[in-house]
């Protein structure tokens, strides 16, 4: 398992380092249009890593995924939680309006802070859903500026205060769900997915 997990981590790295020169120094429009294979590598790796294969741990994140997609689904069509938007089409096929990478998105990225946040507060449950939902809201934070030129997701208003806010509440709920009903929890992975996709926007938005 060990090995696993170090291999994993340099995978990991190596897609995260790749996506940048190619972005930076290559070609901006080919590599953002390889976003989808990219997340959904990460996104096997920490499910794969942080979950024992059963229909109940199976269960639970496939909640998240209904939870975050209905959310997402009904914000695009309506206007509502997130405020006014609309995906591009650099995050693949679409579910009325919603890439699906979207909604596993959505799960890796609860079950990444919701295990950094339980390393910190693993007796003070309330203390470890608010900090995985506030490290949720700092991912996002860290995307936006970025979000339009890699045509993922394009605001129809300046004012993101409600996408803010419904990403935290959203992110309340679905730390929730993770942090109560699943038991396995792999920290050190979950550092660095977290903490190499943060480095990643923090570079693309420095150079550009």
């Amino acid at each position: 398992m060990k090995n696993q997990i170090n291999i994993s981590i340099l995978i990991l790295w190596f897609n995260q380092l790749f996506g940048l020169v190619g972005l930076i120094f290559i070609d901006f429009n080919l590599f953002s249009s390889l976003s989808p294979y990219s997340l959904l590598l990460t996104f096997f790796m920490v499910i794969a890593i942080n979950n024992n294969i059963n229909l109940k741990n199976f269960s639970y994140l496939f909640l998240i995924m209904i939870v975050s997609m209905s959310a997402e689904i009904i914000g695009v069509n309506y206007g509502v939680f997130f405020g006014s938007y609309y995906y591009g089409e650099n995050l693949g096929i679409k579910v009325l309006g919603v890439p699906i990478i979207i909604g596993l998105n959505w799960v890796f990225l609860t079950v990444s802070c919701g295990n950094i946040s339980y390393y910190f507060f693993k007796n003070k449950l309330i203390y470890s859903i608010f900090f995985g939902s506030f490290l949720m809201l700092l991912f996002d934070i860290a995307i936006e500026p970025q979000s339009d030129r890699l045509n993922f997701w394009f605001f129809k208003d300046e004012n993101l205060n409600y996408n803010y806010v419904t990403w935290f509440i959203l992110g309340l709920v679905n730390q929730y769900i993770y942090l109560n009903f699943n038991s396995r929890k792999n920290i050190l992975f979950s550092f660095h997915t977290y903490f190499s996709i943060i480095l990643f926007f923090i570079i693309l938005n420095i150079s550009f």
